[in-house]
């Protein structure tokens, strides 16, 4: 393993040179300003570097045993001092080249974390307003993937009526159904730092490359006993397969009452594009209602099965 062993001038399929001889990545950073309007983390290219003046997201050249989110992140942690463990990954979109590709990482933070010029690619660091992005000069591959960045920029949350999703397959689950009810969270912790593919175009999301939601799951009566704490409950994005760094784990939410009434109530309060899993038909028009879509357990069935 080499650091750094991605420097370097390569071609891709089309003839053009990149930077990058596995491949480039940025991280688009979202916080909202004080008055809650959103911002994103912005880097002015120094001089001697191609495209000079312009600007974008940090990022860089991919070394051979990076992830793209851990390249991503650790280029913005060198060229902007970003904290990556304040950070929580949502998306990465790809720009294919042929051969070669950029993949911008989506993520985002609860307010614009402290961010300076500490590279000498980087000759300015600015959290701009998302209004005035494109009034600034942007680098041209940057301006080409804004208008679908900019459609991406708030996570998707999936909200998982766990009772139904456990009720759909026929694993004995009625005989532990807190057993199971850990089970299923356990497995959705792993899908979560792995990400999801292929989101339901109902969502109203734009096609990225790969999603990374933030899943909160609705547990409710003697399914909840093994999920302690008290009425939510965070866990890591952990489990099999190659997970992400920082990537969100499940949200657990353990219903006081109803866990119908529950998840139309998460489904009316979380900001952003919200996709429940259900296969309840009275809950679906419920949470439809409060401008929510609705799939039912097969696709999440199918994430975690692959």
């Amino acid at each position: 393993m080499t650091v750094h062993d991605g420097n370097g001038w390569t071609r891709c399929d089309r003839g053009h040179r990149h930077w990058g001889r596995h491949g480039a990545a940025g991280l688009l950073l979202v916080a909202p300003d004080g008055s809650g309007s959103p911002t994103v983390l912005m880097q002015r290219r120094s001089r001697w570097v191609s495209y000079a003046g312009s600007w974008g997201p940090p990022g860089g050249a991919r070394d051979s045993h990076e992830s793209v989110v851990a390249a991503a992140l650790r280029e913005a942690a060198e060229e902007c001092a970003i904290d990556p463990d304040s950070v929580t990954v949502h998306g990465v979109l790809e720009d294919d080249h042929g051969g070669w590709a950029y993949r911008t990482v989506l993520a985002n933070s609860p307010a614009p974390l402290p961010a300076f010029a500490i590279s000498e690619e980087t000759s300015q660091v600015a959290w701009v307003p998302v209004a005035d992005v494109e009034r600034l000069r942007l680098h041209p591959g940057f301006a080409c993937q804004w208008p679908v960045l900019r459609s991406a920029l708030v996570p998707l949350t999936v909200i998982v009526d766990a009772a139904n999703v456990m009720g759909s397959r026929p694993d004995g689950w009625w005989r532990d159904r807190a057993g199971a009810a850990r089970r299923l969270v356990d497995q959705i912790a792993g899908q979560a730092s792995r990400g999801v593919a292929d989101v339901p175009r109902l969502a109203g999301v734009p096609a990225l490359e790969r999603w990374f939601p933030r899943f909160v799951v609705v547990v409710e009566g003697v399914a909840a006993r093994d999920l302690d704490g008290p009425g939510v409950r965070e866990l890591g994005a952990s489990g099999p397969g190659a997970g992400e760094p920082g990537a969100a784990g499940p949200r657990v939410v353990r219903a006081r009452g109803s866990g119908d009434d529950e998840i139309v109530r998460q489904a009316a309060d979380l900001a952003g594009p919200r996709l429940v899993v259900t296969a309840d038909r009275e809950l679906r028009a419920r949470c439809e209602a409060v401008g929510a879509a609705v799939v039912g357990p097969r696709w999440l069935l199918d994430l975690l099965a692959g």
